[in-house]
């Protein structure tokens, strides 16, 4: 898992992957879920990038989503290598 934060403290990005991409153990399904920010932008891939490679994505009908939620559809067939997110924080103006 990695996380950042951009120079204005406005947006984070988390990513969650198997290093080795593909593996004999499986998802059967996921969510992920930001809490305090609003998602700005979600993808998952079934597989990351190796040997010069780039990410495969999911198709588009696998997964939703939301206002603060990522997860799988009724079409998710279990193929889930990596998920991006990036939220946008909610800041208060005095």
């Amino acid at each position: 898992m990695s996380i950042g934060l951009s120079e204005d403290d406005s947006l984070f990005s988390c990513s969650i992957w198997r290093p080795q991409g593909k593996s004999y153990l499986f998802f059967t399904q996921f969510k992920a879920e930001l809490k305090g920010a609003k998602m700005e932008y979600a993808n998952a891939y079934s597989q990351t990038s190796e040997g010069g490679q780039r990410d495969v994505a999911l198709k588009p009908e696998e997964f939703t989503v939301g206002d603060s939620t990522v997860s799988q559809t009724g079409k998710f067939r279990a193929e889930l290598s990596k998920l991006t997110v990036i939220g946008r924080t909610r800041r208060d103006e005095l």
